[in-house]
C-alpha cells in the first residue's frame, strides 16, 4: 500500500524488477505455469492498483508524491477509503484483540500463535465475507444485523485454526467479530457509506493487498481479484489482467475449481 503514495518511478522501477523475476517454460519459451510467476503476477496487479490509487487521488502532490502526514478524506478518494476502512477495522481494533487474546489464552506460547494465525488470512477472509454480505443486501442497517454477524462467524470459523483447543477458537473468533462489528458500527455512525460499488471496490483492494496467498485462497480470487479485473474504472492493465487470468485459471483449474465458477 505505501507504494500508491511514492512517484510513478518507484512502482515502474518494481515493475521492471518483477518482470525479471518471472521465468518462462524451458521447452516452449513462453510465460511458465508455476508459483513464482503466480506471484510476479499478481504483484504486478497489486501495482496496478496502487497506480490507480495515486492517480485519482486529487491531494497535491510533492515531487510526485502524496504526502503521507497528511491523512486523506475518509470518503473523497479510494486510497481515504481504504485507509479508512483498514485503520477503522483492523488497525484500531488490533489493540483489543490482542489483549482479549491475552486474557483468553493465558500461555504466552499459545497466544502468540493464536495472533499469528490470525495474520495468515483471518482478515482478508473477513473482507471477502463483508464483500459478500453488501453484494447481497441493500441497507446498512441489514449489514449490522445478527445474521450478518452470524455469516462472518461462520466464515472465520471454516478459515481459523489454530493449536489451542476449538472452545478457545471460537471464543478468539467471537472476540474478533464483536471488534469489528463495534468497528463498522462507528463507520456507520460517521456517515461513512458502508453500501454501494465504491466500498464494494475498495474493500476488494483491501483484500487483495491484505491476502497473504491468493493462491491459497479461492474466495479472494473469486471475490476480489476477478471482479477488480472486470471493474468498469479498469484498474488493472490488459496485460496483466491476461497474465493473472491465464496463470490462476490453470491453477484453480487443478486446486479449486469452484474457484472459477
Amino acid at each position: 500500500m505505501s507504494l500508491a503514495a511514492d512517484q510513478p518511478e518507484k512502482r515502474d522501477d518494481r515493475r521492471r524488477e518483477l518482470k525479471e523475476e518471472a521465468e518462462a517454460d524451458q521447452g516452449s519459451g513462453r510465460l511458465g505455469f508455476n508459483a513464482r510467476n503466480r506471484q510476479v503476477y499478481f504483484d504486478l496487479a497489486r501495482l496496478d492498483i496502487a497506480d490507480y490509487l495515486w492517480a485519482v487521488d486529487d491531494r497535491a502532490k510533492i515531487n510526485g508524491r502524496l504526502p503521507r502526514d497528511v491523512e486523506p478524506s475518509s470518503t473523497s478518494s479510494d486510497l481515504g477509503r481504504i485507509d479508512t476502512v483498514g485503520r477503522e477495522v483492523m488497525g484500531n481494533t488490533w489493540p483489543e484483540i490482542s489483549a482479549g487474546i491475552d486474557s483468553l489464552v493465558r500461555n504466552r506460547a499459545d497466544a502468540r500463535e493464536v495472533k499469528r494465525c490470525l495474520a495468515d488470512h483471518t482478515w482478508c477472509s473477513l473482507l471477502v465475507a463483508l464483500i459478500q454480505l453488501i453484494e447481497r443486501i441493500n441497507q446498512a442497517v441489514d449489514l449490522l444485523s445478527d445474521t450478518a454477524k452470524q455469516f462472518i462467524t461462520g466464515v472465520l470459523s471454516q478459515r481459523f485454526g489454530s493449536g489451542v483447543p476449538r472452545l478457545v477458537t471460537d471464543a478468539v473468533i467471537r472476540l474478533v467479530v464483536d471488534k469489528v462489528w463495534s468497528a463498522l458500527a462507528r463507520l456507520l455512525e460517521a456517515h461513512f457509506p458502508l453500501l454501494g460499488t465504491d466500498t464494494l471496490r475498495v474493500l476488494r483492494m483491501l483484500a487483495i493487498f491484505t491476502c497473504p496467498s491468493v493462491e491459497h485462497h479461492p474466495e479472494v480470487y473469486k471475490h476480489a481479484v476477478r471482479p477488480l479485473m472486470g471493474d468498469a474504472q479498469e484498474i488493472i492493465t490488459d496485460e496483466i489482467k491476461t497474465h493473472v487470468v491465464t496463470l490462476f485459471t490453470a491453477w484453480w483449474r487443478r486446486r479449486a475449481p469452484e474457484a472459477l465458477a
